[in-house]
């Protein structure tokens, strides 16, 4: 990964423009390249932006911000989409993921806590605020495994390293990155190249998707 970012911001609220750009100036090789602050700005100048990163607020003032990510991952499908939003419901989050974004962020959240969410999904991660990943993470313990998946010893299922099955448990746990790089003594660059893995062998874009798909599979 390139130590330069550049980030395109899609929010129509001039302070949250704000604190963009102050957090950013705790990474001086990080660049705002462009802002919109309508749907219709953004569906014209965001794809022709060489961003990395595409902050999307889902509140926009003249369109749906899940439009946008749908999109955008059509036009753009090499960058990243992190949604930046107030909405902290369950079913906004899981329409997100389905348009393609691969984070999603609580607005209220600090300058460091943006800065950490960018660096995950740079580094291959899937940042989604703590809340809403145990809620999520929750309701699909509580769902069960399900019928007629993969067991974890079928020979046409994928086979997952020891280490990667320590990692996976504890996705399945709610714990970001940095809390699972902790807790198995490893940094958080390996746990991300783990967490890649599991995104390949079990041909998944997220982090809730890897939990369920685990699960159906048997493997957790």
């Amino acid at each position: 990964m390139s130590d330069t970012t550049r980030i395109y911001l899609i929010e129509d609220d001039r302070t949250i423009l704000q604190f963009v750009e102050e957090s950013l100036r705790r990474r001086p090789q990080w660049k705002l390249v462009g802002h919109s602050d309508t749907f219709a700005h953004a569906q014209v100048m965001a794809p022709l932006s060489l961003a990395d990163v595409f902050l999307v607020d889902l509140g926009l003032p003249d369109g749906r911000g899940e439009d946008m990510l749908r999109a955008l991952a059509l036009a753009k499908p090499d960058a990243e989409l992190l949604v930046f939003t107030v909405f902290g419901d369950e079913s906004r989050l899981i329409a997100a993921l389905q348009m393609g974004a691969t984070g999603y962020v609580l607005k209220g959240c600090s300058s460091e806590e943006l800065i950490d969410a960018i660096e995950q999904i740079r580094e291959g991660g899937a940042p989604i605020s703590p809340l809403l990943a145990r809620l999520l993470l929750k309701q699909f313990r509580s769902a069960g495994p399900g019928h007629g998946g993969l067991s974890a010893g079928d020979a046409d299922g994928p086979v997952l390293s020891e280490r990667e099955t320590d990692v996976l448990r504890l996705v399945a746990q709610g714990y970001v990155n940095k809390e699972i790089a902790i807790r198995l003594g490893i940094g958080p660059a390996t746990v991300s190249t783990h967490i890649k893995n599991l995104y390949k062998k079990l041909a998944v874009r997220t982090r809730v998707q890897v939990v369920k798909v685990a699960q159906e599979r048997g493997l957790i």
